[in-house]
């Protein structure tokens, strides 16, 4: 069975990606890690090369690298709903062969119109972790809106300036950072957001729920790091998004993506929150196959890969195995 695409990648990650497949790492790799999954997490889409009024492309894969690896995971891999994944693995069961989840964070508008009807096409089922605020137009995703202002103020700046500049806000408590983005966002001209950072509206998700292919989970309302604000705050933010989405789609998300979802980006004072709002399972953005042993409040999730080859070596296992071998571990 060909797995791989002919053309050989040149350079950066991808050719990585490429040297361990073809060394037959991968290969070896999905035999050690039967019965486990990997979760692929996604944010928005893009239909042009470069999004105009945004540095952070990189949040917007390309719709046509997303169809080529819709295509690749059709062809050679069980792709199954988040929430069976984390039902088998609650209930201690293995999973599947060649295990995989796709999920997406925050709701952008993207997800309708370019992601779902690539979803449809090859039969695969997703979920977008919902940020309801940005929905419900009553709260731009805060990281956004310093974009923006990034973008206006400085038009040449770089997307290295752009993290420099959220990783600093990141650290803050969550007041303060908003403070700050405010405070430098108050005096921009009233301008159209761009296409890319639109949200999705209410009656698009009910569509997509309607089809039985796309699941909703929750993402707080406002997207705060919730390790940086206080318990009140975190109650909130995540009752508030469950109420949301119970209202908008008659059933309570049964769920949740931490934003920004680092180790440190949330408590244990936020795991039990989440309990006793009744979701049954929590995702992070910490690398890392989902076990029946992994904690189901925080489980583990890999970042959008850019290419078929590291989209391979992701899934496949390979990146983990040859760290466990340079570790002494294998």
């Amino acid at each position: 069975m060909n797995f791989f695409p002919a053309s050989f990648p040149r350079g950066g990650q991808a050719a990585k990606s490429a040297v361990l497949v073809l060394a037959g790492v991968a290969a070896r790799a999905r035999q050690r890690l039967a019965g486990q999954g990997s979760v692929l997490a996604f944010h928005g889409l893009r239909a042009e090369a470069t999004p105009v009024g945004v540095q952070d492309s990189s949040l917007h894969l390309p719709v046509g690298t997303f169809r080529a690896l819709c295509q690749h995971l059709a062809a050679h891999y069980h792709v199954m709903p988040l929430v069976e994944m984390a039902t088998l693995l609650q209930a201690g069961q293995a999973l599947p062969p060649r295990a995989v989840a796709l999920s997406f964070d925050d709701g952008y508008a993207s997800n309708y119109h370019l992601a779902y009807p690539l979803l449809r096409e090859f039969h695969l089922p997703a979920t977008i972790f919902l940020t309801t605020g940005f929905l419900d137009g009553t709260s731009p995703l805060w990281f956004q809106q310093v974009d923006l202002a990034l973008s206006s103020q400085q038009p040449t700046a770089s997307s290295a300036s752009l993290g420099e500049t959220l990783a600093e806000l990141k650290a803050l408590p969550d007041a303060r950072m908003r403070e700050k983005v405010q405070s430098w966002v108050k005096d921009l001209p009233p301008s159209p957001a761009p296409a890319v950072t639109q949200p999705l509206s209410w009656d698009q998700v009910r569509e997509m729920q309607a089809s039985g292919l796309i699941h909703f989970g929750g993402h707080t309302h406002t997207h705060p790091i919730l390790a940086r604000c206080t318990p009140e705050q975190q109650r909130e933010e995540i009752f508030t998004c469950r109420r949301r989405i119970l209202a908008e789609l008659g059933q309570a998300p049964r769920i949740f993506a931490f934003p920004n979802g680092g180790s440190g980006d949330f408590t244990p004072e936020t795991l039990a929150l989440l309990a006793e709002a009744g979701f049954e399972s929590a995702w992070t953005m910490v690398s890392g196959r989902a076990t029946p042993a992994s904690p189901c409040l925080s489980l583990p999730r890999y970042g959008a890969p850019e290419s078929v080859w590291e989209l391979e070596a992701t899934v496949s296992g390979a990146f983990e195995l040859l760290r466990q071998w340079k570790g002494g571990r294998a």
